[in-house]
């Protein structure tokens, strides 16, 4: 099929041959490392799912390239093993090293073996390696950055959090004038360590750690929000080189229930009255929290004692009602139990609250008992009186 306009694919980012000078007939190594085309949209929505080893999350999004196949087609190198299928999906700011097994021909001479990638709905890549067998014309010593960068599983909104990167030369020769640039493009992380750093020189195998610090808006979107890393090095050639690191920031909410407010329908609760239990629960975390179930513990009157509300979202509240059945008077102390889901997991929150019923009331039926007597013996003076009178 053909190739979507701007659908992501992937660039070989760097590679290595090992050893570096291969001897007629000998057996080495390839290495080459794919990296994403595509740029990271802020607020990216994630698949996330939560286990003992913290949050997993992977981009749901068609920004991701799925690869079908990597292979190495040599005429005169043997490749030993060099055919992956269904590598898989590779997402925005993520690299992906793949190894050959070769063995070299029994000439010497510098040989380019070519790197086949297959992506899908996209544009494929195609690219020469150099490999130098025995070969008295040695290929220019070059420097290859890596860098690996650490992150947190998940952050809350408004929380801060740091992020290390780690440069490693995997390079025949020295990096030099390093220097980093980081840039958080999206307005709800901000940098609160430096934003530029620059490194002498790195060795071939040495390396250098640079640890960064972030803080988050209360109001960040959940999914991955990117932070942009910019390295730029000479060789000792003068020759610039430049790559750009995508860091994917997890940006996870919580949710987080409590009890906003209780009604009672009567106010005032009497024994044996029916009696409309209303509490309205509220999300006053910054996720949605799912499968919302209040259920009502300890309490010695019958009537319901759950109910199901769904799902709450942040700075909502839901009602959860219950109907009841007034007993004797006197104070009933129960606790709500309020059972919810987010992205953590389940959770249960209780809190103990007190139910009061009054006794029954029997002051207007005894005013209109005495009200009665008085205008009976009134009316009998008055009768008596006029009676008298005539």
């Amino acid at each position: 099929p053909a190739a979507a306009a701007g659908a992501p694919t992937v660039i070989v980012s760097n590679y290595t041959v090992t050893p570096a000078v291969l001897m007629p007939g000998d057996e080495g190594t390839i290495t080459v490392v794919l990296t994403s085309t595509a740029s990271m949209a802020p607020g990216s929505p994630l698949d996330l799912r939560v286990d003992t080893g913290g949050v997993n999350t992977s981009p749901i999004t068609p920004d991701n390239a799925y690869i079908e196949n990597v292979l190495l087609r040599s005429r005169e190198i043997e490749v030993l093993s060099g055919s992956f299928q269904d590598v898989g999906e590779i997402g925005p700011g993520q690299s992906l090293p793949i190894t050959f097994q070769v063995r070299a021909p029994g000439e010497e001479g510098i040989y380019f073996p070519e790197v086949w990638v297959s992506v899908r709905d996209a544009t494929g890549v195609r690219y020469p390696i150099p490999v130098n067998v025995g070969s008295a014309y040695a290929l220019a010593k070059k420097p290859s950055l890596r860098v690996e960068r650490t992150v947190p599983a998940s952050v809350d909104p408004g929380d801060s959090f740091g992020v290390t990167l780690t440069l490693y030369n995997d390079g025949e020769a020295s990096a030099n004038d390093i220097s980093v640039g980081i840039n958080a493009s999206s307005d709800s992380i901000a940098s609160t360590s430096p934003e530029s750093y620059y490194i002498p020189v790195l060795r071939p195998g040495e390396e250098a750690a640079l640890n960064l610090s972030f803080e988050t808006d209360p109001g960040a979107p959940l999914g991955l929000l990117p932070v942009v890393a910019t390295v730029d090095y000479r060789s000792a050639d003068l020759a610039v080189f430049r790559q750009v690191e995508t860091i994917g920031i997890p940006i996870v909410g919580r949710a987080d229930m409590s009890v906003a407010s209780i009604r009672t329908e009567p106010a005032r609760i009497t024994a044996g009255d029916p009696v409309g239990l209303t509490i309205r629960i509220e999300n006053t975390g910054t996720a949605d929290a799912t499968s919302v179930r209040a259920t009502i513990g300890g309490l010695s009157l019958s009537g319901t004692k759950e109910a199901f509300l769904g799902t709450i979202e942040p700075g909502n509240d839901g009602p959860a009602v219950f109907n009841l059945q007034a007993g004797e008077e006197g104070d009933y102390p129960y606790t709500l139990a309020i059972q919810y889901t987010d992205d953590y997991g389940a959770h249960t929150t209780e809190q103990a609250l007190n139910l009061v019923v009054a006794g029954s009331d029997r002051a207007p039926a005894l005013i209109i008992a005495v009200v009665a007597i008085v205008v009976v013996i009134a009316a009998a003076l008055y009768w008596y009186r006029r009676r008298k009178e005539e």
